[in-house]
């Protein structure tokens, strides 16, 4: 029986721990610049929300993670952490790689919003799996094949599970959901209710009423995802009375912006007027839900 001639040690093959090093570390500080920077708009999305913790901050963990696997068999100088780390490497460059595919459709299909950083990061993360892959000498690609299934079908049901919360996060919580907003947001509306929240503006109302369903449907269901809504109500969606009567609201829907308080229904108009909005008025839903 012929002996199986031992494949040779390339320059990619010897260097590949380093230069994975290299593309996590990039990814840290690059999740680290975010952090200091502020979340964008994607990052604060009910989208990717995760337990509470910051986009950035999980791209830091693992990237952090990643980084540890590639260069920890060096450091230690220990080969009895060759196999298991290569298989690390490759097990979370696929859950990255499926998580940064979501991140873009959420980005450029359903915000609409452009976030060069998490694009930056996404190639950042398909370049961790193609460097997994090519750098190091697999046996089999048969090796592969059921942590890469199992691995990936796991990513797919946890994007699948957030995109679907963040669509209808009511059934998924208790309390008693408010109307279903049925109007669409133009650009006008969404970045009135992004500057809204940025100044730091907030909507205080009840699930019940049928005025703040109103001013919602003004808003759209795009753009309200992104007002700072306060539910008065303790049969309510995560309830918050006590902040309302802090805040001296006696009636539905109040806006508090700036410091001052504005009782009932407001035109898009008197709200970017309230609030120092200077960006485009071409509003489309000025006579929705009256």
């Amino acid at each position: 029986m012929a002996r199986k001639r031992k494949q040779p040690t390339t320059w990619l093959h010897r260097n590949s721990r380093y230069l994975l090093t290299g593309v996590a570390t990039a990814g840290l500080l690059l999740s680290v610049g975010c952090m200091a920077k502020g979340n964008s708009a994607l990052a604060g999305s009910a989208y990717v929300q995760l337990g509470g913790l910051s986009l950035p901050l999980l791209g830091a963990i693992a990237y952090g993670l990643m980084g540890a696997c590639a260069i920890g068999p060096v450091v230690t100088k220990n080969k009895s952490l060759e196999g298991p780390t290569w298989i690390g490497l490759f097990i979370g460059s696929i859950a990255m790689t499926i998580f940064s595919g979501y991140l873009l459709y959420i980005m450029l299909a359903v915000l609409q919003e452009p976030c060069i950083p998490c694009m930056v990061s996404a190639v950042l993360t398909v370049g961790l799996w193609g460097l997994t892959l090519v750098g190091n000498r697999w046996e089999s690609l048969g090796q592969l094949l059921l942590p890469g299934i199992s691995v990936a079908l796991v990513a797919f049901i946890a994007t699948t599970g957030l995109y679907a919360y963040a669509q209808n996060p009511n059934t998924f919580t208790a309390g008693n959901p408010p109307p279903v907003v049925e109007t669409d947001s133009g650009a006008s509306e969404i970045a009135l209710a992004k500057h809204l929240t940025d100044i730091g503006a907030k909507k205080y109302g009840a699930w019940w009423c049928p005025h703040c369903h109103a001013q919602q449907t003004l808003f759209g269901k795009q753009a309200f995802d992104h007002v700072t809504y306060v539910e008065c109500d303790e049969e309510g969606i995560d309830p918050q009375p006590n902040a309302c009567r802090a805040a001296g609201v006696q009636s539905y829907p109040t806006w508090e912006i700036n410091g001052q308080t504005y009782a009932g229904v407001q035109s898009l108009q008197s709200l970017a007027a309230a609030s120092g909005y200077a960006g485009p008025q071409e509003f489309v839903n000025q006579n929705a839900g009256h």
